[in-house]
């Protein structure tokens, strides 16, 4: 998302195996300021391998690093919910499902049972992450500030 809560896709996308990519940079904004911050070592990469815990190398979180622990850190995510982008901690049947970031898609997905799934009046695509630079549960408290389109 821009600074004025508009999606960006970057058009190098769809040129990656034809550049070389150094650094690949995931940035999110908040009524207009810059809230999280991720880069992925983008050297060797393709468009679909970047977002790895392998290839971290630095984001604005503070207890995120390669050596963290995480059950999920992929770009396809958990499919069958829709989640994307996925970058968890533990999965705990909704209260103990702890995060730095997911962006959550459609509302058609297979199953949508954990609240952070549904949140009322929100529309998809929207996007869960540890506000406060840490990671955090999902379905409450903090992990509520989201950016959407």
């Amino acid at each position: 998302m821009n600074m004025n809560n508009q999606h960006i896709r970057s058009t190098m996308i769809d040129k990656w195996d034809g550049i070389p990519i150094d650094q690949v940079k995931v940035e999110l904004f908040k009524n207009g300021e810059l809230t999280v911050e991720i880069y992925f070592d983008g050297h060797g990469s393709t468009n679909s391998d970047w977002f790895s815990k392998d290839r971290l190398r630095s984001n604005s979180f503070n207890d995120l690093t390669q050596s963290s622990i995480t059950n999920l850190f992929s770009m396809d995510g958990h499919l069958n919910y829709a989640r994307h982008l996925f970058i968890s901690k533990s999965y705990g049947a909704c209260n103990a499902d702890y995060g730095w970031l997911v962006v959550i898609d459609m509302s058609d997905a297979t199953s949508r049972y954990c609240y952070f799934d549904r949140l009322p009046g929100k529309a998809y695509p929207y996007i869960l992450y540890g506000a406060d630079h840490y990671v955090a549960r999902f379905n409450y408290g903090r992990s509520g500030d989201l950016v959407h389109g």
